[in-house]
């Protein structure tokens, strides 16, 4: 193929400290039912006694939580299996962040045209600063083929997204996301070290878009451009994912030319800005 053809530091956690006990108390029941919401967005059915493990809570407590957000809509509960899951008020809570950031609404046309040209898995994803978080995907119909959960988070140093929207930060906003950043290994061709890293980065600001060749997954690799703000800041990323077999060296080029053009769209239809 040598053309394609085109039609976002960890959050702190804790809480603040009160004088007041009662409401001290209510703000330490509210932080463990976050906690427990955020295990059930991870998993897609789970036990009680999985949620306590992971959450550190007492069973009877993570129990009288769950009745709570069972009541209020926001948990389901499956009585033939005993297992939990997110439930439809969260989703109706979580499409309120999508009414105002209407990237992935803007972007689903486009990734379905890229998707259906390159015949790959195409991904947007959203850069909330500290975080990239995947909010979008048209996926490819092949047997192997790259997925990305929803909602999760990709890292800043092993994947196309986080090495585009590197390539776009200033100095210093992209110094400070770095600052005691903790480089995970997850494959042999993983940066390990910020001096690699920002090598890469380098790069990618030179051609226009990113490559994550086998550093996150192996046997994947990803090429992606970022998609920017009103103010030509990194709003977000679009990307495409496929085995090694399929893309090959040869198609690098041509599908980094695709993610720029893509992301060119975006930013106008997204920012009202052609660059």
């Amino acid at each position: 193929m040598n053309d394609i053809t085109m039609p976002q530091a960890p959050r702190r956690r804790g809480r603040p400290p009160s004088s007041n006990g009662e409401g001290s108390s209510d703000i330490q029941s509210l932080d463990r039912a976050i906690s427990i919401l955020e295990v059930l967005a991870g998993i897609d059915f789970t036990s009680l006694a999985e949620i306590s493990r992971r959450t550190g809570l007492p069973i009877s407590t993570v129990h009288r939580q769950l009745q709570t957000l069972e009541h209020r809509g926001l948990v389901g509960h499956d009585i033939e299996t005993g297992l939990w899951s997110v439930g439809v008020g969260l989703f109706r809570i979580g499409s309120a962040y999508l009414r105002i950031r209407k990237l992935p609404e803007i972007a689903r046309p486009v990734l379905r045209t890229l998707q259906q040209a390159t015949a790959e898995t195409i991904n947007l994803s959203k850069f909330e600063e500290p975080v990239i978080v995947c909010v979008g995907q048209a996926e490819s119909h092949a047997s192997v083929r790259a997925f990305f959960r929803p909602g999760s988070e990709l890292p800043l140093h092993a994947s196309a997204a986080g090495k585009a929207v590197l390539s776009m930060l200033t100095p210093e906003r992209r110094e400070k996301l770095l600052e005691g950043y903790n480089y995970t290994r997850f494959t042999a061709s993983t940066h390990s070290d910020k001096a690699a890293l920002l090598a890469d980065v380098e790069l990618t600001a030179q051609r226009g878009y990113a490559v994550d060749n086998e550093e996150h997954s192996f046997g994947m690799r990803c090429v992606g451009a970022a998609i920017l703000n009103e103010f030509g800041e990194p709003a977000g990323t679009i990307s495409v994912s496929a085995p090694n077999f399929r893309m090959t060296d040869d198609r690098i080029a041509p599908f980094g030319d695709a993610m720029m053009e893509a992301a060119k769209q975006l930013t106008l239809l997204y920012a009202g800005r052609t660059a």
